[in-house]
């Protein structure tokens, strides 16, 4: 971890030391903090909020100055600018903060503060960061709380709260969402501290499945800590916010209650009335409408800390929901409104992107995607931008989705999710989903005019005709495999060639775009998808005779399908991790401690020719590829060197070779393939023989489309970054990446059009893109109020999770969850956990012990790469990279597809 320089200096504050909540105006965040200007902004809105005042940034001002000429101030520098002994620092420089005193004007605005509350009174006293509870970013649990403060306690009580904002957990926080460290802030709220009978946490938004119309309720007796801090299973209550009416409750067993001492402080103590629910009907509805009253002011979704005390409800906090997934305006339904479903086809086979989409990827996508249906039912003309409920497949917020109420009156697509059905072979997940998804509740009244039987009718001939054809083709490509291959071979070559060669980049961007398509659509029909569609279907018959052989035969019958299911060659996602194993073999380990000096002597020549040959061999085939390589603003191993170094320094002291182990699958392949041809006669003999072949020819072409469409994108995305230097080299954008923030019509009137402001059509865009920087992982389906599609996991052993087995073998490391590729390194006995994979997490493959992941299928890419590199698979589990934690010891079993936790309890 990397943080920068803590300074020693700092501006002179001149604001007022202590705030009250009700006084106007209202100090700026950088002076009070999130947590005190929300209290503050509510008290003002009339909401019942404790009184209170804050002591602000200034207060604490002669604090942070005395700390900064301190040794332990002088060692917390030192490890942040090291990487080193962040923990003992930073407990060192907490444990000066408790011998600090007060100055005497901070002294006396403290006694007239605290001349507001009762002498007797008990006080809340709760630190506010300015970065805290913000729609970025929480804090949650890395600043201090006291609660039950007598006035004679409050100087220990600011100690506590100021000492937090030198928290170990906060300087990490700070720097993985990207806040400063140079200079620590806090301010503290202190509040009338309330005795409540009952306390908890409410959410506008109900977290469990993102639902805008529920509102969830945790709830406990006595203070909220006991819900806040997760010491009990409080009682939770779902309410519906259109009907006000409460939908679901579940009382939790509620062990403990937090009180408050008459002295001062608090204690735990036993329920007694556990059995009993904490709440009446009429107080979970009044915290409902606060809840509603609360995202109204705000206008977005958030959660809050509430108590009642002598049947009173009061507000104690507030702050945003930083986890939820936002649902762009314009798929939005009205409360109460039939609600749209809608698919991602982000997340499917060929695409699997998941992160926002900017708006000249969507632009190219929807061009360009005609390439892959043209060939089945002739030209068909695509717009990103419909309105959701008038178009079968539309573009908003950055991703690309399918009405799936308007597919509901064509097909029932749970139709699709059984055992032999072509999405439970593709994508376990996705078919679990359609398994369970609500036809009567989300089929759309009305068909939108392109799906009326008038309009499909009148496009059948032209459909048929196109799909006959390529049906001809396909038949030629199973029938007359050698003949076909050979055109294919000359074909792709020389279209590979072209694309490499940049010869399109002469045009304006939007005619290259519509060339590249023209050019590449019946290259696609006719030479390049044949064969995939050709060894998909063998391949599914083949495995499906693998399956077999695993469900009924003997061992040995199992160790020949173990064989039979890898060792295919020409794979060229498995061949990007072949190539950087090769190349980090080349290289010194000295090499290897400087990446950013490495890539630059490959940028200057300056490594020895062996190496550079390899890497320009490298970058001739690959260079157009990387990590989530069809969103345009991405770099490719072409553009930056230190990508590739990155994933070759994983591989550096690694002994497992998975060039090796690909030539030792293939030798096993033939010699199962040899022995299984003797226990079969007659017919099954001949289809063996004759899927063999197909497989063995057709290998390589099985990733042809993608790589073709890869290769378009790379041209695309070099074409408009001449664009974008053009225009900061006229003052119109800032750096050449902010063209894939404008869309194409907008490039195109940019360039007729000089007086057009191309950085406020940039930066109208950023702000929703900002929200979606909060998720992790994009759902598969969404509705029209936000909700999450979900998957009901059988309850069985607790720590055992049951998906679907896509690359056999047994296999026991540590979890090593990632997000993306560039996370942290996969280290030897690691087990790779993420959502999903495309061809730039090759690499991370070859250190695994195994791999777990969310979205993936027999032939998509992590369980073909996965059965070639011998590493044991498991997708379809839905919320896997929540489930499972770093450091946790598993073991995954391919064959079965289950994942068992050996150490303890998972966080389900």
């Amino acid at each position: 971890m990397r943080f920068g320089r803590l300074s020693n200096g700092h501006p002179p504050m001149t604001l007022t030391m202590i705030h009250p909540f009700s006084e106007v105006p209202v100090p700026a965040l950088n002076q009070i903090g999130g947590k005190a200007l929300s209290l503050t902004r509510m008290t003002q809105s009339g909401l019942p909020v404790p009184s209170g005042v804050v002591c602000t940034v200034g207060f604490f001002q002669p604090w942070l100055d005395a700390l900064r000429v301190t040794k332990q101030w002088e060692a917390l520098r030192t490890a942040i600018e090291t990487d080193e002994g962040l923990h003992s620092s930073t407990e060192a420089l907490k444990e000066v903060c408790g011998s600090l005193l007060l100055s005497s004007e901070q002294g006396q605005a403290l006694s007239e503060a605290l001349d507001g509350f009762a002498d007797d009174s008990l006080l809340a006293v709760r630190s506010s960061s300015p970065e805290e509870d913000l729609a970025g970013a929480s804090f949650a649990g890395g600043y201090e709380t006291c609660l039950g403060v007598t006035k004679d306690g409050i100087l220990e009580a600011l100690r506590r709260a100021f000492a937090s904002a030198f928290d170990e957990r906060v300087f990490v926080y700070k720097k993985q969402h990207g806040f400063s460290v140079e200079n620590p802030r806090i301010a503290v709220a202190i509040q009338q501290q309330i005795a409540s009978e009952s306390a908890g946490v409410g959410f506008s938004v109900n977290p469990l499945n993102n639902d805008y119309d529920e509102a969830v309720i945790n709830a406990n007796f006595g203070l909220g800590e006991s819900v806040v801090s997760g010491t009990v299973s409080p009682d939770q209550f779902v309410v519906d916010k259109v009907s006000r009416k409460i939908v679901e409750r579940q009382r939790g067993s509620k062990e403990w209650v937090v009180v408050l001492n008459d002295e001062g402080g608090t204690e735990e103590r036993l329920n007694d009335n556990a059995s009993e629910y904490c709440l009446s009907e009429d107080q979970v509805l009044a915290i409902s409408m606060l809840l509603v009253q609360i995202e109204a002011l705000y206008e977005m979704p958030m959660d809050i800390e509430w108590a009642f005390s002598e049947e009173r409800l009061y507000l104690l906090q507030a702050r945003p929901i930083t986890t939820h997934v936002p649902l762009p305006p314009e798929m939005a339904t009205k409360p109460g409104e039939k609600r749209r479903l809608y698919f991602d086809v982000g997340l499917v086979d060929v695409m699997t992107i998941n992160q926002p989409m900017t708006p000249l990827t969507i632009d190219w996508m929807f061009r360009s995607i005609g390439m892959w249906i043209t060939p089945f039912i002739g030209p068909v003309k695509l717009n990103a931008r419909g309105a959701p409920g008038m178009s079968l497949l539309f573009a908003a917020g950055g991703r690309t989705y399918v009405n799936l109420s308007q597919v509901l009156t064509l097909i029932d697509v749970r139709r699709f999710s059984g055992s032999g059905g072509g999405a439970s072979q593709m994508d376990a997940l996705t078919a679990q989903l359609m398994a369970n998804v609500d036809v009567e509740r989300y089929k759309a009244d009305k068909k939108i005019p392109s799906l009326r039987w008038l309009s499909l009718l009148r496009h059948l001939p032209r459909a048929l005709l196109y799909m006959t054809s390529y049906m001809v083709r396909a038949l030629y490509a199973i029938w007359r495999p050698q003949q076909f291959y050979r055109r294919y071979e000359r074909v792709i070559r020389g279209t590979v060639r072209k694309l490499q060669e940049d010869i399109y980049e002469r045009l304006t961007l939007r005619e290259m775009i519509v060339q590249l398509n023209d050019d590449l659509t019946p290259i696609i029909g006719k030479t390049a998808a044949p064969p995939m569609s050709a060894y998909m279907n063998y391949m599914m018959k083949y495995m499906g005779s693998v399956d077999r052989l695993v469900r009924n035969g003997t061992e040995e019958d199992k160790q020949l399908a173990e064989d039979l299911s890898r060792g295919f060659s020409g794979n060229e996602a498995t061949n990007i991790g072949i190539q950087l194993h090769r190349m980090a073999k080349m290289l010194k380990s000295d090499d290897l401690v400087d990446l950013d000096n490495l890539a630059r002597r490959v940028k200057e020549r300056a490594l020895p020719d062996k190496f550079m040959s390899v890497w320009d061999e490298f970058v001739v085939e690959f260079g157009a590829r990387g990590p989530n390589e069809l969103e345009l603003s991405n770099a490719r191993y072409g553009d930056e060197p230190l990508l590739a170094l990155e994933q070759m320094s994983y591989m550096a002291d690694t002994d497992y070779d998975p060039e090796k182990t690909q030539r030792e699958h293939a030798t096993a392949r033939r010699r199962a393939y040899e022995t299984l041809l003797t226990k079969l006669r007659g017919r099954q003999r001949r289809t063996l023989e004759r899927v063999y072949r197909i497989l063995d020819l057709y290998g390589p072409a099985r990733d042809t489309p993608k790589y073709l469409w890869v290769l378009n994108n790379g041209a695309v995305r070099r074409r408009a970054l001449l664009e974008g230097r053009k225009f900061v080299d006229s003052g119109r954008l800032d750096v050449p990446e902010d063209i894939f923030w404008l869309t194409l019509p907008e490039i195109d009137a940019a360039n007729a059009d000089p007086s057009i402001d191309l950085r406020q059509l940039r930066d109208k865009k950023k702000p929703f893109y900002d929200k979606l920087d909060q998720v992790v992982t994009f759902p598969h389906l969404i509705d029209s109020r936000g909700r999450i599609g979900q998957v009901k996991r059988p309850k069985s052993d607790p720590n055992t999770l049951v998906g679907q087995g896509i690359s056999s073998g047994r296999a026991v490391g540590r979890i090593k969850v990632l997000h993306k590729p560039r996370d942290k390194p996969i280290e030897k006995g690691d087990v790779l956990v993420t959502y999903t994979t495309d061809p730039g997490w090759t690499p991370l493959f070859v250190n695994a012990e195994a791999v777990i992941l969310e979205i993936g299928g027999m032939l998509q890419h992590g369980g073909v790469v996965a059965r070639e590199y011998g590493k044991p698979c498991v997708v379809g589990i839905q919320g896997i990279t929540k489930t499972l934690k770093d450091g946790q010891l598993v073991e995954v079993d391919g064959a079965v597809g289950t994942v068992r936790l050996l150490e303890s309890q998972m966080a389900i």
